[in-house]
């Protein structure tokens, strides 16, 4: 039995619809597995920065968006070419 790891269940909650293509390709692609970490770990330093009032909040929440959209954007690449 495959166990999914929290950083599949991070993306799973934010597209339920390719639920199915996206449990398949993290099992089969360690490169898959990795932008899936990448995002969670992303996602959780932005909710960090988001709630900070360091006078260097801005400017990192500003980044990790950039960064987390760029996450998507690779997430969304590894997934389009496996349909």
């Amino acid at each position: 039995m495959t166990i999914i790891k929290n950083s599949v269940f991070h993306v799973l909650e934010k597209f339920p619809g390719r639920a199915g293509d996206i449990k398949r390709l993290y099992k089969e692609s360690q490169e898959f597995q990795t932008v899936c970490e990448d995002c969670r770990q992303c996602a959780e330093a932005l909710n960090h920065w988001s709630h900070s009032h360091k006078n260097e909040a801005p400017i990192r929440r500003q980044e990790y968006e950039q960064l987390l959209q760029e996450l998507v954007d690779e997430f969304w690449l590894y997934l389009n070419e496996e349909v």
